[in-house]
């Protein structure tokens, strides 16, 4: 008798537990978490001679997802040549998780890189939960989209960080200029929400990001040359009001 109570004790306690399922975070590095200007190719050399800042509101959801999640694997996927910077000590020193850090090889190609190490992720890992992080500066989200439709992948999520400032983007996408648009959608603690909230405006966007836009509004700007300066400082600034965390 007291065995079948002992068994049927266990049994119950079995179907009370609940197995944590394995969650794989896959990030891009220049523009996603790297505060590096890569749309001009120039002055993201010179930045990575003098050093390239991180992004601190991803970083900060990034430690908490780290800390809420035992069955956690970050996996950080860049274009970026090795050679450039080595993307292991980058973020170490950024204080980042640690994870698997996968950059082009002098003889991979741009425009299947990413889309080869994405296919052997998630052949990795076929029973997890995906987080997807990357920008609009390049092609983040085609290749997001390419190997969701190609895998299948359901349980996944997709971010995307609008360093480019236009406010459009891919379909069943999240996109955001700023962190504290996204903690909500990842459920991060209110110290989390709080602290990305009291960064500064030019620690969350980038300075470089409103004057790249800038560049491209005076580009395509058919007027005079004082009129496009104007349009695209006016634009600007109405930018900067529209995304800066309310107080």
């Amino acid at each position: 008798m007291l065995s079948k109570f002992i068994l049927s004790a266990f049994l119950i306690l079995c179907s009370q537990l609940v197995i944590a399922k394995e969650l794989v975070v896959i990030s891009d590095l220049d523009e996603t978490l790297r505060m590096a200007n890569v749309e001009k190719k120039f002055k993201a050399g010179v930045k990575i001679l003098t050093g390239v800042k991180v992004y601190k509101g991803l970083r900060s959801i990034f430690q908490e997802i780290k800390a809420k999640n035992s069955e956690v694997t970050f996996y950080y996927l860049s274009n970026s040549y090795r050679f450039l910077y080595n993307g292991d000590t980058w973020t170490a020193k950024n204080a980042l998780p640690k994870g698997v850090v996968l950059q082009r090889g002098i003889k991979d190609k741009s425009d299947t890189f990413k889309t080869i190490k994405l296919k052997e992720i998630v052949g990795k890992h076929p029973n997890a939960s995906f987080l997807l992080f990357g920008d609009n500066i390049e092609k983040d989200p085609i290749f997001y989209r390419n190997i969701i439709e190609e895998t299948k992948l359901s349980d996944v999520q997709v971010f995307i960080r609008d360093a480019r400032l236009i406010f459009d983007g891919e379909p069943n996408m999240i996109y955001y200029q700023t962190e504290a648009q996204i903690t909500d959608d990842l459920n991060m603690s209110e110290a989390t929400k709080s602290y990305v909230e009291n960064l500064s405006f030019h620690e969350l966007v980038p300075h470089f990001l409103l004057e790249n836009l800038k560049s491209r509004i005076r580009k395509s700007c058919q007027g005079t040359r004082r009129f496009c300066h104007q349009l695209a400082q006016r634009k600007v600034r109405e930018v900067a009001e529209t995304i800066k965390p309310i107080p």
